[in-house]
């Protein structure tokens, strides 16, 4: 399994220097119990919101929103012209926001948070964090166990990763969402970390179990996609669940770089992407995957549908866009003083780059003519 300061990518490395930043900045019960004082205060006021480190990005109806370093979560309804601060309980870094309805969403963050909101993005609770989310994997491997025969090769492996990860403690970050309803949101994360709440996230349960993925790589991105849910992670790890997210078997596997996102491309295409420029596209649900014309060689750290078209950003500052469904790539434009960790469309031709610089809108149809 890929270490995670080496190749835990993007959204965990942003989380794993914060942890490190602030537990080195102060000392005694901080230093000991790193994940203190981010699960205990909430995000700073910040004077200019758009101009902050900046990792995902969100809409909520026709609101807009961003979260990024130290808890900052910012929304606009003037698509992008104006930002505001929201609420937000904790200061860690946030990683992925999705919302179920224009009312009800999600954010996760490092040591393992999960927030909900149910006004759109203006206030948010925390819901789960590492130090739940131990106590609910030791649980969830109590039941396992009584489960499975004596001697089962699976509780062997259960009980060893279960004795690692709360020896650790509550540090690990949750990496990206997948929301079914207003009720019913996974949350996934590193070392195959899985949480499954269907009342809104008022009460969680483990789900790593249910993921077929003996080695506990890390999750980096999901998606519902023509009635079935995909996860991506480490060393070009997919997996499908066709049963409501009961179980996700392991899909076959494309080459060997780690995925960050996975995304509907439209056509009956899907379109996996992540580390070094690696892209694959598959028109068959998941059988059969094949590279489309893609000659990037950053990381692509987000794909999205934009009015007639694909687009993708690297962490070299390039966006590139596709007019047949991800088969082929051309560059539009790149800044290579940016690089782009997330891509949030607007309307039209117009969307939003969430970079280490902050937040830049694009008008694409302006660039162009």
């Amino acid at each position: 399994m890929e270490t995670e300061k080496k190749r835990i990518g993007r959204r965990a490395l942003i989380s794993s220097m914060t942890a490190v930043g602030i537990g080195a900045a102060y000392s005694g019960t901080a230093f000991a119990d790193p994940g203190l004082l981010e699960l205990n205060s909430p995000a700073i006021p910040v004077r200019v919101l758009d101009r902050v480190y900046m990792v995902a990005g969100a809409s909520a109806g026709a609101r807009l929103l961003a979260g990024g370093a130290h808890g900052l979560i910012i929304y606009s309804d003037d698509a992008g012209k104006t930002w505001h601060q929201a609420k937000v309980p904790v200061s860690v870094t946030i990683t992925d926001i999705a919302f179920a309805t224009p009312q009800i969403g999600w954010a996760t963050g490092s040591f393992g948070v999960v927030l909900g909101t149910k006004d759109g993005g203006l206030t948010w609770v925390k819901q789960l964090d590492g130090n739940a989310a131990i106590t609910l994997m030791n649980n969830a491997l109590a039941s396992f166990t009584a489960s499975q025969p004596p001697g089962s090769d699976a509780v062997d492996h259960a009980t060893r990763r279960a004795h690692i990860l709360t020896e650790q403690g509550p540090d690990k970050p949750m990496l990206c969402l997948l929301p079914i309803s207003a009720t019913e949101v996974f949350a996934f994360g590193t070392y195959r970390t899985a949480e499954h709440s269907t009342d809104g996230g008022t009460s969680w349960v483990d789900w790593n179990a249910n993921i077929g993925d003996p080695t506990s790589h890390n999750i980096y991105g999901a998606a519902a996609i023509g009635g079935a849910y995909y996860l991506v992670g480490e060393t070009s790890l997919i997996f499908r669940s066709t049963d409501g997210g009961k179980t996700f078997p392991q899909l076959a596997q494309p080459g060997q770089a780690t995925f960050y996102g996975i995304c509907d491309a439209g056509g009956g295409n899907i379109l996996a992407y992540g580390v070094a420029g690696e892209m694959y596209l598959s028109s068959d649900g998941g059988k059969t995957w094949n590279a489309p014309n893609f000659t990037g060689t950053q990381n692509v750290n987000s794909v999205i549908q934009l009015g007639p078209m694909l687009l993708a950003g690297d962490a070299g500052g390039g966006v590139w866009y596709s007019l047949d469904h991800g088969q082929n790539f051309k560059l539009a434009f790149r800044n290579p003083l940016v690089a782009v960790n997330a891509l949030q469309p607007i309307s039209g031709l117009r969307f939003l780059i969430m970079s280490d610089i902050g937040v830049i809108p694009i008008d694409l149809s302006a660039m162009h003519g």
